[in-house]
């Protein structure tokens, strides 16, 4: 380090950063990451989601070639060939809407789900005729 005169002409080394800036730039971090945080979390809620939509999508598409095969929809996820129940983040089910239609559901499976106004996902097929829920956001729209 080098020596720094001060004005009574004594020698006195320079020291590192103060307590005080060492504080300003610890509330500067926390103001910016408190500004970053709300579209951090907004955007993993939507990649979350994302999963959830593909797996509805394919629990489609596994319906309708079991229909093909078999004239109606399938009663049981187990029934459907390529549908996992048990996602990463969601929790798929198949409830039957009489005899030809039903609705699928992707529960987030953390119930303090960073995504409260989309934490299930429907989809709602009759007569051939799917309609998504709970709404088009949701879903990406």
């Amino acid at each position: 380090m080098r020596a720094h005169t001060g004005g009574s002409g004594r020698s006195r080394l320079a020291r590192g950063i103060s307590l005080v800036e060492t504080m300003t730039v610890l509330a500067v971090l926390a103001v910016l990451a408190s500004m970053a945080l709300p579209p951090f979390q907004s955007q993993l809620a939507k990649s979350r989601r994302a999963e959830a939509t593909l797996a509805l999508t394919q629990l489609q598409l596994a319906q309708e070639s079991f229909r093909a095969h078999h004239g109606s929809y399938a009663l049981r996820l187990q029934g459907l060939h390529g549908v996992t129940p048990e996602l990463r983040h969601y929790r798929l089910s198949l409830v039957p809407a009489g005899a030809h239609g039903y609705v699928a559901r992707a529960t987030a499976r953390d119930s303090s789900s960073l995504d409260s106004g989309c934490a299930e996902l429907t989809l709602t097929v009759l007569d051939g005729v799917a309609r998504q829920g709970p709404q088009d956001t949701c879903w990406g729209g």
